[in-house]
C-alpha cells in the first residue's frame, strides 16, 4: 500500500508530505484549492505524462516521491527482480523529477529507470478511478474487462489468449504453406522443364569455363586449317601452283642463257633454289595435321549458346548456372515437401484449436456464473444508491460461428432499467448521467474488491449525487477500505465523514505567490471541514453539530 507521498514544487504545491495508512482516506478542500493535485502527482510518479508547466513557477524542478510497503512476494517483487532492482527491506521508493524544459527522470529505489518500468510497477500498486468512469462503463470492451475483473478471470483469460496466440501463429503458417503450394502447383511443370534443361547441360563448378576454353581451341585449329589449305593451294595446285610456274620460267631462261650466261645463270640458280625451298615447304604443309573436329566444334557451339540463353532467362552469369540448378531443385524439393508439412501442421493446428476451444468454453462458463452473481450484487446495491426499482443485468452471449479470437468467444453487454416495469436495455440507451455515475461507482467497488491492486484512488467519482445516495456511496467506499487501501478525492461531506483519515487541501498566499497546502485533520479539524462542506463559508453552531453527528455516525 501507499505509505507516504512527498511533493515538491509541483504545480501549486511548494512542499507537502502526506502520510497514509490502511482503510479509507478522504481528501477535501474548497473548489480550486488543488484537491486533485495529489492524484495528479501520484499518477506522475507512476509513469504519467510530464510537461514543463507542471513545475511550480520560479522552481528549478518538480520532485515527487512515493513510498510503498511491499508484501513478501507477488507481482511487484517479481518485476523488481526482472528489472534487477534491489529491495533490501519491505518498502519501495518511486521517484520522478521534472525539469523546467519538461524533461523528466525516473528512479526505483534510487536507481535510474525507464518510464515503462515505472508504469509496469505502478500498474501493480495503484488503480486510479477518475470522474469519467461512467464513460468507460458504456464501452462494451470495458464491460467485458469489468466482468473478468469481478469474476477473477484474468488467469484463465491469459491462458485463453496464450492458446489463441499459439493457434493463430500456426494457422497463419499453414495458410502460408497452402498459398505456397497453390503458387508452386501453377509453376510446377515450368520448374521441372527448367531443371531438365539445366541437367542436360550437366554443368558443375568450372564447366562453363572449360567448355569456352575447348571451343576457343577448336576455333583456332579451324583457322589454322584454312590458312594451310590456302598455302597448299598456291604450292600444290595441279595447274597453276607457284613451283610449276617457276619451273617453266627456269626452263625458258635456260634456253636463252647462252646470250648472256654471266647474268642469267645466277638468276637460274637462285630460282632453282627457291623452287627447292618451296617444294620443302609444300611437303611440310602436307604433313601437318590441321584437321578440326567439326562435329565436336558444333556440339560445343550449341552447348555454349544454350548456356547463354538460359543465363539470360534466369538472370545469372553463365558460370553460375550450376548453382542456379541447385536453387531450382531446392524450390522443387520444398514444393514436394509441402504436402507433408501441411498434413503435419494441419494436425497441430487442430490440436491447438481444440485447446483454445476448451479454454474459451471454460471461460464462457465462468463468465456466465460471474455475470449472474454480478447482476445480483449490483442490483442489490441499487436501492442504497437511490434506485430502489433499478435492475442491472450482465448478458454474456457466446458466438459459436466466429473464428477463434482473442479474449474468447463472448460478447458482454450491460443492460439496465431504472424503473419498475421497464425492460432492461443497453446502458447507453436508457441510463441518465447521474444513474451512470452511481452504477459506475457500484461496479467499480465490486470489481475493485475482486482485484489484487492494493491501493485504489477515486477522484471525484461521486460527482452528481447527494443526500442519502452520498451516504450510501460513502458506506460503499468505507466497506471497500476493509479490503484494500482507498483514497478518495471528494466534495461530499457524507463521503468524507466515512473516511478513517481526512486531509484538507487549502490555498496559502505567500510572498512568491499562491501555494497549495495539504494537512491531516484531527477530530476538531474534521468537524470544521465537514461543517464547511455542509454549510459553506459561514459555519454556524447548527452546522457544527450536524458535522459532529455525521462524523459520530461513522465512528459509532
Amino acid at each position: 500500500m501507499l505509505e507516504q507521498l512527498v511533493v515538491k514544487d509541483f504545480a501549486l504545491s511548494h512542499e507537502n508530505t502526506i502520510d497514509l495508512t490502511t482503510g479509507m482516506t478522504s481528501i477535501t478542500g474548497e473548489t480550486g484549492a488543488g484537491k486533485s493535485l495529489t492524484v495528479d502527482a501520484l499518477e506522475l510518479v507512476l509513469g504519467g505524462r510530464a510537461s514543463a508547466d507542471m513545475v511550480k513557477r520560479g522552481a528549478q524542478r518538480a520532485d515527487i516521491c512515493a513510498v510503498f510497503s511491499l508484501p513478501a512476494a507477488g507481482k511487484v517483487r517479481e518485476k523488481l527482480k526482472s528489472f534487477e532492482v534491489e529491495s533490501a527491506d519491505d518498502s519501495l521508493l518511486l521517484r520522478r523529477t521534472i525539469g523546467q524544459d519538461g524533461k523528466s527522470k525516473s528512479y526505483i529505489n534510487g536507481s535510474p529507470c525507464t518510464l515503462s518500468m515505472l508504469r509496469e510497477i505502478g500498474g501493480c500498486l495503484v488503480a486510479v478511478h477518475g470522474q469519467h468512469a461512467s464513460v468507460k462503463l458504456v464501452d462494451t470492451t470495458q464491460q467485458r474487462s469489468l466482468l473478468d475483473d469481478y469474476g477473477r478471470l484474468q488467469l484463465l483469460l491469459s491462458q485463453t489468449n496464450a492458446a489463441f496466440n499459439a493457434y493463430n501463429v500456426k494457422r497463419q503458417m499453414l495458410s502460408k504453406y497452402a498459398e505456397e503450394q497453390q503458387q508452386g502447383a501453377a509453376k510446377f511443370k515450368t520448374l521441372r522443364f527448367e531443371i531438365d534443361e539445366l541437367k542436360k547441360l550437366d554443368l558443375k563448378e568450372g564447366s562453363y569455363e572449360e567448355i569456352s576454353a575447348r571451343y576457343d581451341a577448336l576455333m583456332h585449329v579451324s583457322q589454322t586449317e584454312n590458312a594451310v589449305a590456302l598455302a597448299l593451294g598456291v604450292l600444290d595446285n595441279d595447274e597453276h601452283n607457284v613451283i610449276e610456274i617457276l619451273s617453266h620460267r627456269i626452263r625458258d631462261l635456260d634456253k636463252v642463257k647462252a646470250f648472256d650466261e654471266n647474268n642469267i645463270n645466277p638468276v637460274i640458280d637462285t630460282l632453282s633454289r627457291a623452287c627447292e625451298e618451296l617444294d620443302k615447304a609444300r611437303n611440310m604443309l602436307s604433313n601437318l595435321n590441321t584437321r578440326a573436329d567439326a562435329q565436336k566444334t558444333e556440339e560445343l557451339s550449341v552447348k555454349l549458346s544454350k548456356c547463354h540463353e538460359l543465363a539470360r532467362r534466369f538472370g545469372v552469369e553463365p558460370k553460375n548456372l550450376y548453382t542456379y540448378l541447385q536453387t531450382l531443385e531446392d524450390e522443387l524439393s520444398n514444393f514436394l515437401s509441402l504436402r507433408d508439412k501441411i498434413a503435419s501442421l494441419t494436425e497441430e493446428v487442430r490440436a491447438l484449436r481444440k485447446d483454445y476451444e476448451r479454454l474459451a468454453g471454460e471461460l464462457s462458463e465462468k463468465r456466465q456464473k460471474a455475470a449472474a452473481q454480478m447482476s445480483r450484487e449490483v442490483t442489490g446495491r441499487l436501492s442504497d444508491l437511490a434506485m430502489p426499482d433499478g435492475v442491472f443485468r450482465v448478458v454474456v452471449k457466446r458466438d459459436e460461428e466466429a473464428r477463434p479470437r482473442r479474449d474468447g468467444r463472448d460478447e458482454v453487454t450491460f443492460i439496465f432499467s431504472a424503473n419498475r416495469g421497464e425492460t432492461p436495455r443497453e446502458l447507453s440507451a436508457v441510463a441518465s448521467g447521474g444513474e451512470l455515475s452511481r452504477l459506475a461507482l457500484a461496479i467499480e467497488v465490486l470489481t475493485s474488491s475482486a482485484n489484487s491492486t492494493p491501493t485504489l484512488i477515486f477522484d471525484e467519482v461521486d460527482t452528481g449525487i447527494s443526500g442519502r445516495t452520498a451516504s450510501s456511496v460513502g458506506k460503499l467506499l468505507h466497506e471497500l477500505g476493509h479490503v484494500v487501501q482507498v483514497i478518495t478525492v471528494t466534495h461530499l461531506p457524507q463521503v468524507a465523514a466515512m473516511a478513517d483519515n481526512q486531509f484538507l487541501v487549502s490555498k496559502l498566499t505567500e510572498n512568491d505567490g499562491v501555494s497549495s497546502c495539504v494537512q491531516k485533520l484531527d477530530y476538531d479539524g474534521r468537524v470544521q471541514e465537514l461543517a464547511r462542506m455542509m454549510g459553506g463559508e459561514v459555519i454556524t453552531p447548527a452546522t457544527l453539530e450536524s458535522a459532529k453527528a455525521l462524523l459520530g455516525t461513522h465512528e459509532a
